[in-house]
C-alpha cells in the first residue's frame, strides 16, 4: 500500500509543521516580552514588535502549507483506507480557499474605509460593519477545516485500532475550546500535545505496512457473489485492518488466525493460495494478482507509457480485487475511464476479469488479465 504510506509521510510532516507554526509566535513574544522588561529605546522596543509581526507572519504560511501537506495527505489515502478521508480533502481544500478569499477581500474593504476615516467616519465605519459578515463567513470556514481534522485523525485511530490518535483528536479538540473559558495556558499545552502525539503516531505507521482484511460492502459482494455470507461482527469498526513494522520478518501464511475477530462462512475464509492471475501490458509491464485488493495508478505505468500519455491515467484510476469467485476490476472514479472488453465501467463497478480479458486504461494502455493457471496470450495491441 505505497499510496497509504506516503499519506502517512504527508501527514507526518504537516503535523511537524503545524507545531513548529504553534510555537514560533509564543517563543516570538516571549522574547518581545523579556526585552521589554529590560531598559530599551523607543526604536528597540519598536525594532522587538516588527519582529513579533513577522513571526506571526511566517507561522501563518507555515500553517498553510500544513493545511496543503494534510489535504494531499488525506487524499492519497482515500481509495487506500476509507473514501471517507476524500471528503476530509475537499472540505479542507474548499474550505480553506473560501476562507482566505473572504478574508483578503474583507481587509482590502476595511482598508480601503480605514485610509478615508478622517474624511468620511460614517461612511468609513458602515464599511468595517460590511466587512464584518465576511470576516464571520471566514471563520466558519476555517471552523469546517479544523473539525474536519479532527474527526479525520479520530477516525484513522478508529480504523487502525490505535488508541493513542483517537486521544490526540479530542484534546486537539478540547485545546482551542479552552480558550472561551480564559484559560490560555492549558489551552495552548493540550494543542501543543496533541500535536506531539499525533505526530509521533503517524512517524510509527510511517514505517508499518497496512494490510487489508476488508469486507466487502453491499452492493459489491451481492454482484459478485451468489452464495449467501454472514456479515462479519467487527466490534463496532467499519474495517479491520493490522499493521507491523516493516523490518520484522514476514509472517508465514496464513498471516493471522481470524477465529477470534471474524466470523465467517468458510467457503469465503478459504481463498487458495495457488490460484493466481496477472496483467500483462506493453513494454515489459507485468504485474503478479493475488488474494486482496490492489490499487493501480498513473505511478504503475510510469517507465512503460510515454511520458506524455501518463497524466491520462489517474493517480488512482481502478482496482482489482481477488476473491474466492475469481477477479474483479472496479473503476476508482477515474477522469479518462476503464473498458473491458470494450465496454467502459461506470464508476464504483465490479465486473469479474475473464481469462484473456483485455483491458483499456484511460485508451492509452491496453492490458491483458491472464489466468496462472492458463496460457500466455500474450501483449494485446492498443
Amino acid at each position: 500500500m505505497e499510496d497509504i504510506s506516503n499519506g502517512f509521510k504527508l501527514l507526518r510532516n504537516a503535523l511537524i509543521l503545524a507545531l513548529i507554526a504553534s510555537i514560533i509566535p509564543i517563543a516570538s513574544l516571549g522574547a518581545a516580552g523579556i526585552s521589554i522588561t529590560g531598559s530599551l529605546t523607543i526604536q528597540q522596543l519598536a525594532t522587538s514588535l516588527y519582529a513579533s509581526v513577522a513571526a506571526s507572519v511566517l507561522s501563518g504560511l507555515l500553517s498553510l502549507v500544513s493545511l496543503f501537506l494534510l489535504y494531499r495527505g488525506w487524499m492519497e489515502m482515500c481509495y487506500g483506507l476509507d473514501e471517507t478521508f476524500c471528503t476530509v480533502g475537499k472540505v479542507i481544500k474548499y474550505g480553506t480557499a473560501s476562507a482566505l478569499a473572504l478574508l483578503i477581500i474583507s481587509l482590502g474593504m476595511m482598508y480601503s474605509s480605514l485610509q478615508h476615516f478622517m474624511d468620511n467616519p460614517a461612511a468609513a465605519m458602515s464599511a468595517v460593519l460590511a466587512a464584518s459578515p465576511l470576516l464571520m463567513l471566514s471563520s466558519l470556514a476555517m471552523l469546517a477545516v479544523f473539525l474536519s481534522i479532527v474527526y479525520a485523525f479520530y477516525k484513522l485511530g478508529e480504523i487502525l485500532t490505535i488508541g493513542n490518535l483517537k486521544i490526540g483528536a479530542g484534546l486537539l479538540l478540547i485545546g482551542p475550546l479552552l480558550t472561551f473559558s480564559g484559560v490560555l495556558v492549558l489551552s495552548y499545552g493540550l494543542t501543543l500535545l496533541a500535536l506531539i502525539i499525533l505526530a509521533v503516531e503517524t512517524n510509527k505507521l510511517v514505517g508499518a505496512e497496512i494490510e487489508l482484511e476488508e469486507p466487502e460492502g453491499e452492493d459489491f459482494m451481492e454482484s459478485v457473489m451468489e452464495e449467501p455470507r454472514r456479515t462479519p461482527e467487527r466490534r463496532g469498526m467499519a474495517y479491520h485492518r493490522r499493521y507491523r513494522d516493516r523490518s520484522m520478518p514476514p509472517e508465514p501464511e496464513p498471516m493471522r488466525d481470524n477465529a477470534r475477530d471474524w466470523e465467517v462462512e468458510p467457503a469465503t475464509q478459504r481463498i487458495s493460495r495457488e490460484v493466481g492471475a496477472q496483467l500483462i501490458g506493453p513494454n515489459g509491464f507485468t504485474v503478479k494478482l493475488r488474494p486482496g485488493i490492489r490499487t493501480f495508478g498513473r505511478r504503475d505505468f510510469a517507465g512503460f507509457v510515454p511520458d506524455e500519455e501518463l497524466d491520462y491515467i489517474s493517480r488512482r484510476h481502478f482496482e482489482i480485487r481477488g476473491t474466492p469467485q475469481g477477479f474483479f476490476i472496479r473503476d476508482l472514479g477515474s477522469l479518462n475511464g476503464t473498458w473491458v472488453n470494450g465496454r467502459k465501467l461506470d464508476r464504483g463497478e465490479s465486473v469479474k476479469l475473464n481469462n484473456g480479458a483485455v483491458i483499456d486504461v484511460a485508451e492509452v494502455v491496453r492490458l491483458r488479465f491472464v489466468s496462472s493457471e492458463s496460457d500466455d496470450l500474450g501483449v494485446p495491441s492498443l
